[in-house]
């Protein structure tokens, strides 16, 4: 094999693209052992091989290639700082090789958007040597209790084939509908797909996933669960929650706009709110479930935040009155908060809504609250 010409040899060489050129005889060229003094060559053919006519050296052009081809792996990679920063940046929402070429955006993604349809095709997911389709999709422990969460509410009884294709075969027939966009029909689809995002997810991160469900209280208790929302933090915002029993009866659902707030505000409001309304109806003794940022206000009453000090202090009174225990829930298990709160901020709605009221998305995620379906949560 030849050696290698000095890269600044070549970077010398890459602008004669149509010239010829002529080297030295000079003991370190490659050409010297094929015994002639000297070479020459053209040079749109300097990274040839010597038997080809050329030098033997390597297109910087290639290196270039090579170099932007690591650097999309990186991007897709999202393994830093830099990788997260230009998905918020350019991708948002959309998958990075649709996201339309701009002029106006930077050099870097320029360079990305240049090579990414020559990478793309060859990036792709594999199972780990312990994985098979079967494990992980059908016999693993966690994908089990999926399965027969959703097989309970339908009243259906599992197949136990370990075949991925009888199993939605299986979900396909099981309706006398035969309708590909029956919902019994999609179940199947949904639970695969999120299995596979959040296996990779955790094969990223090295984090298992956790269970988590909406939980109802003991008997002769209730449970308030309350959410803020704000577009834009602060923004328009508006408070929200629901109190249920212990077989998941409604007893009440209320909305409470709040004009333009922070989510700080909508969140405190939201349980004031909440455990005013259930004082009013003697709904007690309560189960309070809030988020991270309410719960440690709460905690530490929030000493020089004038803002809401007013709020934690009625908070703290009431539950005094109540007999209130407060306590921190996930964001997956407040399904049915998080959506009347998003709704109020957006709609600046303000209502109280009874049992016999709520229809639509909202009765939706109650019925898998009353059925205590597990949402994985990573982290």
């Amino acid at each position: 094999m030849a050696r290698r010409v000095p890269l600044l040899w070549a970077a010398k060489l890459l602008p004669y693209r149509r010239r010829q050129c002529r080297l030295g005889n000079d003991e370190s060229l490659p050409w010297r052992d094929a015994g002639l003094d000297s070479k020459c060559v053209a040079g749109h053919s300097v990274a040839s091989a010597l038997a080809e006519g050329g030098l033997g050296v390597r297109s910087l052009a290639d290196y270039v290639r090579v170099f932007s081809m690591k650097l999309w792996w990186r991007f897709r990679g999202k393994s830093s700082l830099w990788s997260e920063y230009l998905h918020g940046r350019y991708c948002r929402n959309l998958h990075p090789t649709v996201v339309p070429y701009n002029r106006n955006h930077s050099p870097v993604w320029h360079r990305l958007c240049r090579i990414r349809d020559v990478v793309e095709p060859f990036l792709f997911w594999t199972l780990g040597e312990e994985e098979t389709v079967s494990h992980l999709f059908i016999e693993s422990a966690a994908v089990q209790d999926v399965w027969q969460q959703f097989v309970a509410i339908f009243g259906l009884c599992l197949c136990d084939t370990g075949s991925l294709t009888h199993m939605v075969h299986f979900w396909r027939y099981s309706t006398p509908f035969h309708s590909d966009l029956h919902i019994q029909t999609l179940i199947p689809f949904l639970i695969l797909w999120f299995t596979w995002t959040l296996r990779n997810a955790a094969k990223q991160f090295l984090e298992p996933p956790k269970y988590v469900c909406w939980c109802a209280p003991s008997p002769s208790w209730f449970k308030l669960n309350t959410d803020g929302y704000s577009l834009g933090n602060p923004g328009l915002a508006g408070a929200a929650g629901i109190i249920r029993d212990s077989a998941g009866y409604v007893h009440l659902a209320y909305q409470f706009a709040l004009g333009t707030g922070t989510s700080v505000l909508a969140e405190l409001t939201a349980v004031w709110r909440g455990m005013e309304l259930a004082l009013t109806h003697g709904l007690g003794p309560l189960v309070v479930e809030v988020d991270t940022t309410a719960i440690s206000l709460l905690k530490s009453r929030a000493f020089g935040m004038w803002e809401v000090q007013h709020l934690i202090m009625r908070i703290v009174r009431l539950k005094q009155l109540l007999v209130a225990d407060v306590q921190h829930v996930f964001r997956e298990a407040n399904g049915a908060a998080d959506h009347l709160a998003k709704e109020a901020a957006s709609l600046q709605l303000t209502r109280v809504l009874h049992h016999d009221d709520i229809t639509g998305v909202l009765r939706g995620i109650l019925c898998f609250d009353i059925q205590e379906a597990p949402h994985l949560r990573r982290g």
